[in-house]
């Protein structure tokens, strides 16, 4: 009975570790909402006259975040970097607006450390998974589980971050 309470311990605390992020059609890590505007006639051109002045603010203090603005569509493309920890994670922003409303998109996560670059999963890995990919070359249990905590940690911070991201541009277009 012992061993089997053990058991559950374990595997419960690796189920709570993984983080699952929200995802598209296609699998892909993607944050998106659909938000209406307080005025619901503004037209598309001061909804983005709005986005524009949002994002120079937002992104101030961020040399390297790039901006191109599609004036033809309403659509602005942000790309940009959140830096958790000693982690760059890079993202792209897009938002298009259209009469009384807009769409922002936050997709393409990509987390860079000591020059590694990897796309962000939609699940942050478990014990077991790593395990497995390792093919058992990874002797040592608790660095297994430090890694995953780590990784949970880190997806945590991104969903954090990303969500801060939206709710920054919807309040500054209140």
């Amino acid at each position: 009975m012992k061993y089997l309470l053990v058991f559950f311990l374990f595997f419960s605390f690796n189920a709570l570790a993984q983080v699952k992020l929200p995802t598209n059609e296609v699998g892909q890590v993607q944050y998106q909402e659909l938000v209406r505007v307080p005025d619901t006639k503004r037209p598309a051109r001061q909804i983005m006259e709005q986005v524009r002045a949002w994002a120079d603010q937002y992104y101030a203090d961020e040399p390297t975040a790039e901006q191109q603005h599609d004036s033809a569509n309403n659509i602005l493309f942000i790309k940009a970097v959140y830096t958790i920890g000693d982690q760059a994670v890079r993202y792209t922003l897009t938002i298009e607006t259209k009469f009384g409303r807009y769409r922002a998109t936050l997709t393409d996560l990509i987390t860079e450390s000591s020059g590694l670059s990897l796309p962000v999963q939609p699940t942050s890995s478990t014990a077991s998974e790593i395990e497995r990919s390792s093919n058992g070359k990874i002797p040592n249990r608790k660095l297994i589980e430090q890694t995953v905590q780590q990784q949970a940690d880190l997806y945590h911070q991104i969903d954090k971050s990303c969500r801060a991201t939206l709710a920054s541009l919807k309040e500054g277009l209140k």
